[in-house]
């Protein structure tokens, strides 16, 4: 029997399917994806933090990114408090560097003060 949790976590995890990373990760008994997801468009890629859960969220992040390349180097920094509504993706954090550049990035989410690493190695789509 399919419930409507079940049935928002199952459109959760499609809607997700496009990310280039995506972890999943439990806070207080519910499930949240979360992820970083990157495009390359006209010399440039993009990352940027996505979370999505059946239930609302809030908490606080950190989206960093290490870059260095033929131009040099670049340390970005963002963080703050984020809110998601229920079986909404967000995006929370966004860089855009060149796409020749090596990049690391680095997304947690902390949720009832318990943090969750959504950094995975990031994949280009």
């Amino acid at each position: 029997m399919i419930t409507p949790l079940t049935q928002g976590l199952i459109a959760g995890v499609v809607a997700l399917a496009g990310i280039g990373a995506v972890a999943t990760a439990n806070a207080d008994g519910g499930n949240f994806t979360c992820g970083v997801e990157t495009t390359t468009q006209s010399g440039m890629t993009t990352y940027q933090g996505r979370l999505m859960s059946p239930t609302v969220l809030t908490g606080d992040y950190t989206f960093s990114l290490r870059s260095s390349g033929g131009g040099g180097s670049s340390n970005i920094n963002q963080g703050g408090p984020f809110a998601a509504m229920a079986n909404t993706e967000v995006s929370i954090g966004q860089v855009m560097i060149n796409s020749s550049a090596n990049a690391k990035v680095s997304f947690t989410v902390t949720i009832g003060g318990k943090s969750y690493d959504c950094s995975q190695s990031t994949g280009r789509i």
